[in-house]
């Protein structure tokens, strides 16, 4: 019982209740952690055994190549990092203790400080579109780009946290239209960094596979090869592209008089119908989810260019699965993820009118624009929504628009009322 604090707070003259309460909450903690050190201490052997049996039911411990129980003997590195604490109120980390996976995550940040700062940037760019945010995000921004010269003039870039750090730098610069320069000198970082981890036979972690469904660029495509994750994002690539071309041949079949659209149209149903059977193959595995969600998407839109009255069901269903798949996705993203979210944008679309998978995406999209709304963002959502829906002429199909501009401009305004109506009514 040495161990252990007690408390009695009865007449203390200096604490208020809350704070009081504040108090014997932390010493209740305090005790609490204790205690399983001591148990750990006492009973080596049921510590193993429980570890052996938490590996065996969440594999996503491997995620990283951390020790599970280095992890468990060492710190919280939230504890005394103000700039952790800060990302986790940035919504840009989860808490370490949400589970052992983010946990991990927290330690490869905590472990560089240039993904610190790159983050940090990120987080403060988006939070607010106040001066003093949007500064901060510069000087962070800046921080971040000294640390990366730094370590490079040192040699020490062959860590997975540097590799992060780029990768953040790249997506930070992808966000911004006015930053595409800064986009190309960071895709190109990447590129040369991957290939100098390979030559000396350094792997890229798994979370890095997820991380390049983030953002395209066709050089990173090229670098990483077949490798064992490199052929999904492979796969992916080459469906993206056999989608863009898909779009151009409708696009032509529909504003080209002087064609025979039967042939063309031919033609378009065996492409969707192959690019329909590729999205489906790399949809098989289950055990990653980001690639389900991300297969799942691309036949949606597959769909949606090339819709049939025979798959109308086929596509809700579709949307369905969509659903359940993004719902068990890992990491829980920020706001403004949510809102520039493909997968949510796609299911809003593709779900059955009045539906409980059409309401569950619209709600990802109006409580993501509500947050950013509340945090000062004005319009800016209605836009960024109204940007992406407006990308491309024959997302018209998706609204079952006919006629000219107006018709199409009408249609677009419509559907961006649909989705954001729960948030003009708080408003």
């Amino acid at each position: 019982m040495d161990d252990f604090v007690f408390l009695n707070t009865t007449n203390a003259p200096g604490l208020s209740p809350e704070a009081a309460k504040r108090v014997r909450g932390h010493i209740t903690k305090s005790n609490f952690a204790k205690r399983r050190q001591r148990i750990i201490t006492e009973n080596p052997d049921v510590n193993k055994e429980n570890n052996k049996r938490n590996n065996k039911n969440n594999p996503s411990k491997n995620r990283l190549s951390t020790s599970t129980d280095v992890r468990a003997a060492s710190s919280d590195p939230t504890r005394n990092n103000k700039d952790l604490q800060l990302l986790i109120l940035l919504s840009c980390l989860n808490p370490p203790t949400t589970n052992p996976s983010e946990a991990e995550w927290v330690d490869l940040v905590a472990s560089e400080q240039a993904l610190i700062e790159a983050t940090m940037a990120v987080g403060m760019r988006h939070w607010s579109p106040q001066p003093s945010w949007q500064l901060q995000a510069d000087f962070r921004s800046s921080r971040a780009l000294t640390s990366i010269i730094k370590q490079i003039s040192w040699k020490q870039t062959y860590t997975d946290g540097f590799l992060a750090a780029i990768m953040t730098m790249a997506f930070g610069a992808r966000l911004l239209p006015s930053h595409e320069q800064a986009w190309d000198v960071h895709v190109d970082g990447l590129v040369q960094l991957i290939n100098e981890r390979r030559l000396r036979r350094i792997r890229e972690p798994g979370w890095f596979w997820d991380g390049l469904v983030l953002f395209w660029h066709r050089k990173v495509i090229d670098v990483i090869g077949d490798s064992a994750g490199g052929l999904r994002v492979r796969q992916v690539a080459e469906i993206c592209e056999g989608i863009m071309e898909l779009r151009r041949s409708i696009n032509q079949m529909y504003h080209t008089s002087h064609i025979d659209t039967r042939f063309v149209a031919e033609d378009i149903d065996k492409e969707a119908t192959r690019l329909r059977e590729k999205s489906q193959k790399l949809g098989k595995s289950k055990k990653n989810k980001y690639v389900s969600a991300t297969a799942l998407t691309l036949e949606l839109i597959v769909c949606l260019l090339w819709p049939t009255d025979s798959q109308l069901g086929y596509t809700h269903n579709l949307a369905k699965d969509l659903q359940q798949t993004t719902s068990q996705l890992p990491k829980m993203p920020c706001p403004y993820m949510d809102l520039t979210s493909c997968q949510f944008i796609i299911g809003a679309v593709a779900a059955e009118h009045g539906s409980s998978t059409k309401t569950w995406f619209v709600d990802k999209l109006t409580s993501a624009a509500r947050a950013m709304q509340e945090r000062g963002w004005s319009d800016e959502p209605f836009e960024i929504l109204q940007r992406m829906l407006r990308a491309d002429e024959s997302l018209m199909g998706w609204f079952g628009i006919e006629g000219g501009r107006d018709g199409i401009s009408k249609g677009y305004e419509d559907m961006l009322r649909q989705i954001l109506a729960p948030l003009k009514k708080g408003c």
